[in-house]
């Protein structure tokens, strides 16, 4: 498995961040996930997972950020993508 992820801030509201994300997804034909609940943005996309998650100050301190990204104001947010090398199959060098 492949995975890549990053941790922002922004200084508007998570549900501006949700459209940016669920409107960019889209246009790149990423496809949302019908199963996810609601406020969770997941999409798929030929063997790829894309998924934003809202963070914490709890979830944050978890991960070792400590007290950053300051989320007093604003929407804290993690995109990650992920995908199996070769189907899931293990690979040879």
């Amino acid at each position: 498995m492949v995975y890549a992820g990053r941790t922002y801030t922004f200084p508007g509201t998570q549900a501006e961040v949700r459209a940016h994300y669920r409107t960019a997804a889209v246009r790149d034909e990423w496809i949302p996930d019908p199963e996810a609940s609601p406020g969770d943005q997941y999409f798929t996309k030929e063997g790829m997972a894309l998924s934003i998650v809202f963070l914490t100050a709890e979830d944050l301190k978890q991960d070792g950020h400590g007290s950053r990204p300051d989320l007093t104001h604003g929407a804290g947010y993690s995109v990650s993508v992920d995908s199996y090398v070769n189907g899931g199959a293990e690979t040879g060098l």
